[in-house]
């Protein structure tokens, strides 16, 4: 996933970099670039994007006027110390208009709209993945994925949701774990696995993990205030809920 930043100021770059390492580490960050006239080269050259965060006031006048020369499917997240673009920012392909300083859970919720058109744009255009059959995702009206094909030594095997128990980014990579703790990898980012799959079901709980509600048992507070989530089998991996997404957690474990 590419990400271009229309920033002209490097702390502020800086700070909305830091948070997009955390939210999205497997996301190419492109820029920033701090003029209009940068950015509409920027699309001229047919250079690609799949989601814009664009301060409004650039170092040449308003990130607006370069806009006008984006593609039309890109989803745009404003980002603004000025109230009185808002309405405007709307005739632009805006999905959140953010205030500075950025708060990094409405970062996180803007990002979470702009990555579900992401995966729908995507699956509309058939991008494919080495390792990954998309025809596992029903063609009737159920729009969450059910089952995985994975590559082995000497086959692809088909495996059902209900066999994992849970999925895992480490070191860049994916992997899916059975309940029999095999693993596999697939070459998919969790961001856009997470939107695959039905969060009634499935829950990313940190930047690394993925869990299905089935396999979990409790969660445990500790002594330094964080709280760890307990699957079931022996020698289950160490999962530390994320802070940002605590509650969110907490209400899905209690439907």
């Amino acid at each position: 996933m590419k990400i271009l930043i229309l920033e002209d100021e490097m702390h502020n770059y800086n700070v909305l970099r830091h948070m997009l390492e955390d939210l999205i580490p497997s996301a190419l960050l492109i820029g920033p670039i701090p003029t209009v006239s940068e950015t509409r080269q920027f699309f001229l050259s047919q250079s690609e994007a799949d989601i814009i965060i664009a301060d409004i006031q650039l170092n040449d006048g308003l990130s607006f006027d370069a806009l006008s020369c984006a593609p039309d499917n890109i989803p745009v997240i404003f980002t603004t110390a000025h109230e009185e673009y808002a309405l405007r920012a709307f005739e632009y392909n805006s999905l959140s208009y953010l205030l500075k300083p950025i708060n990094e859970e409405q970062l996180h919720t803007a990002l979470q709209k702009a990555l579900r058109l992401f995966a729908a744009n995507t699956i509309t255009k058939g991008t494919s993945r080495n390792t990954i059959s998309f025809h596992s995702l029903s063609k009737r009206n159920n729009k969450f994925r059910e089952r995985f094909m994975v590559k082995t030594a000497k086959r692809e095997k088909m495996i059902h949701v209900s066999g994992i128990r849970y999925f895992v980014s480490e070191q860049k990579n994916t992997y899916l774990k059975l309940l029999d703790n095999t693993s596999y990898p697939i070459n998919i980012s969790l961001e856009e696995l997470a939107l695959q799959l039905d969060p009634q079901r499935f829950m990313r709980v940190n930047r690394k993990f993925i869990v299905p509600l089935e396999q979990v048992t409790e969660t445990e507070r500790l002594s330094n205030g964080k709280e760890k989530l307990i699957l079931k089998g022996d020698n289950p991996p160490e999962i530390i809920i994320s802070r940002m997404r605590r509650n969110e957690v907490e209400e899905w474990i209690g439907k």
